[in-house]
């Protein structure tokens, strides 16, 4: 409960933070203040629904404290890249834009999941609703152990980071804002079907080759942006001067941050789950005997 509280605290202070849309300075539009109501609401529903749970069911059986712990961090992981100074840093910086993505992807995202979202996202909904779910129950089971399998949710995550990073819906998104929104949406809930499927798939040694794929393809298209000598996007780089850098060197950067620190962490988390998978092999054998 304690937990729940503090994590409400932690919502009301940043609520003066609004989203990022393009990048352009602290001017918010319609389109911030609804990603921020979203972000909230998402907060809300997720201690409402653990509140629920733990009346119900206790933290035995429900969602422990260093899930909801996790939950809250993630959030406030995520909180921060709304906040004006982070969103006045990556305007004109495609390196500092490359940082966003990564952090929302490789940190954001696996927090959030590690803190059970669904589980109380579930007890949060209206009982009506919930019925009306119910009923719906082997359907979206289905729909959802499809959207989580890992070869679905490796190559979803990939076409989405390749999409949104070597077409030209990335010069979209930097010049209007709703399409900006959709972009870290897209990336985000990608992210989240990704590292669902990494995190809580019993098939560890298919995990582990998507780990790997993903390492390759990611770092594949950082090298791409690194050794590439045009530049992909010129209005990304466009303040790249203030911080003593010309526009090549920063799409340079943001390659680097792309292929080498993500790449990183993509084999922290493979080297994670083969160590579990491991350390899990004896158990699963003797209880087969």
């Amino acid at each position: 409960m304690r937990a729940v509280k503090r994590f409400g605290l932690s919502s009301i202070f940043l609520m003066p933070c609004a989203p990022a849309a393009a990048h352009s300075g602290a001017d918010y539009t319609a389109v911030d203040s609804t990603s921020l109501v979203i972000l909230l609401a998402f907060a809300a529903f997720y201690a409402l629904g653990a509140v629920r749970l733990w009346r119900r069911a206790g933290r035995a059986r429900g969602i422990a404290r260093g899930q909801a712990l996790m939950f809250s961090v993630g959030w406030a992981a995520l909180a921060l890249l709304y906040l004006p100074a982070v969103r006045e840093g990556s305007a004109g910086l495609f390196a500092a834009h490359m940082i966003e993505h990564e952090w929302a992807i490789l940190i954001v995202a696996p927090l959030l999941i590690l803190g059970q979202p669904f589980a109380a996202f579930a007890w949060a909904l209206p009982r009506p609703l919930l019925k009306a779910l119910t009923r719906l129950r082997r359907g979206l089971q289905a729909a959802w152990r499809a959207a989580t399998e890992p070869l679905f949710a490796t190559l979803q995550h990939a076409l989405v980071v390749w999409i949104w990073h070597a077409s030209s819906l990335y010069e979209l998104a930097l010049q209007d804002r709703t399409t900006h929104v959709v972009q870290h949406a897209c990336l985000l809930v990608s992210a989240l079907i990704f590292w669902r499927a990494m995190l809580f798939s019993p098939q560890k040694g298919l995990v582990l080759f998507c780990l790997f794929f993903t390492v390759v393809q990611s770092g594949f298209l950082g090298v791409l942006l690194t050794l590439s000598e045009r530049l992909w996007s010129a209005s990304q780089s466009a303040n790249a001067g203030a911080w003593g850098l010309t526009a090549i060197e920063d799409q340079q950067l943001a390659g680097l941050i792309m292929w080498v620190p993500a790449g990183l962490l993509y084999t922290g988390a493979a080297l994670w789950v083969a160590s579990a998978w491991i350390t899990r092999a004896p158990k699963d054998a003797l209880h087969v005997r």
